[in-house]
């Protein structure tokens, strides 16, 4: 490893204490690693999928977010709340660096058919085995890949609802496609490989928070993986996602019958 990652894996700060770890494992249901491979790092990200969800609720009651790994793990680990993506995947990426992974995250475009090009606002994290790099990710509020995902041009990975490969792109750097069975492939999100910091979230986690183009500061976002199924609150209404492809449940008709699903659905309650 040369100096200059030595001293970027330094600047994150200090790893989570043994008992931090244990907690955290608990929280998301997972054991600890015997050894750290891709079986485990695959178990960790789907156990986090399952347990962890996304969730807008502190945007949408006023409250400042932050980054700071301690309030991060006091927010998620000890009072059993989700988080936006940069703050769910800070915290995995925090988790990640203290099991001892060889981690690196990059900052990527989410892309999408209304707005194609976007600022670098989405954190995803790489973890190195040997030569070969995966990427792993926790925080994202649509179908997104289940598995670790090789980081190697034009291999298509099957995660059991959609199919994903990775090409390289002048502008992108690294361009992401999803196919979805239902619809064909279409560009999830790009990045390059420089390695970021926590801080380097502060700025997009401010312009999620407070900007009026910001697309998660205007109405519930809530979405978990449950028994194998994504579950989701998007536009007043509750929703499963298949393949990518939403299919609507139920239009929330009140704020009651929102509460009610934050609780027995997600877990979640206000305040």
């Amino acid at each position: 490893m040369s100096i200059e990652m030595e001293r970027y894996k330094k600047i994150n700060g200090a790893p989570m204490s043994q008992e931090q770890i244990k907690k955290y494992l608990k929280r998301i249901g997972e054991k600890e690693p015997e050894t750290l491979d891709l079986a485990y790092l695959s178990r960790l990200q789907a156990a986090h999928m399952s347990r962890v969800p996304f969730e807008n609720l502190d945007i949408m009651d006023g409250k400042a977010l932050s980054l700071d790994r301690e309030s991060l793990y006091e927010k998620i680990v000890i009072r059993k709340r989700g988080g936006v993506c940069s703050e769910l995947n800070t915290l995995y990426n925090w988790l990640l660096e203290s099991l001892g992974f060889d981690v690196v995250s990059y900052n990527s475009r989410v892309t999408g058919a209304a707005a194609p090009i976007q600022s670098r606002s989405h954190r995803i994290i790489g973890v190195r085995f040997g030569k070969d790099t995966y990427l792993t990710d926790v925080g994202y509020n649509f179908e997104h890949h289940r598995i670790p995902l090789l980081l190697k041009e034009g291999f298509v990975q099957d995660d059991g609802e959609c199919g994903y490969r990775l090409e390289r792109d002048a502008f992108f750097g690294w361009l992401m496609w999803q196919y979805r069975p239902k619809e064909g492939w279409r560009k999830k999100l790009g990045f390059t490989e420089e390695p970021q910091i926590d801080l380097d979230f502060v700025p997009p986690t401010f312009f999620a928070q407070y900007h009026p183009d910001s697309r998660i500061n205007k109405a519930l976002k809530v979405s978990l993986y449950i028994d194998g199924q994504f579950h989701a609150i998007r536009q007043g209404q509750y929703l499963l996602e298949h393949g990518g492809v939403e299919e609507p449940i139920e239009t929330i008709p009140s704020k009651e019958r929102e509460d009610q699903l934050l609780r027995e659905v997600f877990g979640l309650s206000r305040g």
